[in-house]
């Protein structure tokens, strides 16, 4: 039997953008050429630019956390401090427990007081 002829088809360069002949000369020889050259190591050069951007951000993120997070305790230190203060006579009050100033009762009265919660 004959064997039918079968189009071997075209290679794409991502790089270069460009379809090479699906054969290995073709190949080897767009590969070693001036412009695939210069497209890699202009590739490379973009991802290290892009992985430093990308770590910065991920540091300058990290940076703001732990400054949002130091803030965040100092006010609850000071929150504290002011309750602690403000419940100074009554004993009733453990510290760090929440404790309501003013409460709704079932009647309409708002006094002061703690809650279950």
């Amino acid at each position: 039997m004959t064997e039918y002829w079968v189009s071997q088809g075209n290679k794409w360069c991502d790089l270069c953008k460009i379809f090479i002949s699906n054969n290995p000369f073709s190949i080897r020889t767009h590969e070693l050429g001036k412009r695939h050259k210069d497209n890699v190591t202009q590739r490379l050069s973009t991802m290290q630019k892009d992985g430093a951007a990308k770590e910065k951000e991920q540091q300058q993120a990290a940076k703001a956390l732990q400054l949002i997070e130091a803030k965040a305790k100092k006010s609850y230190q000071k929150d504290l401090e002011n309750n602690q203060r403000n419940t100074d006579g009554d004993s009733s009050a453990a510290p760090g427990e929440v404790v309501h100033l003013l409460s709704s009762e079932p009647d309409g009265h708002i006094t002061a007081g703690q809650c279950d919660c």
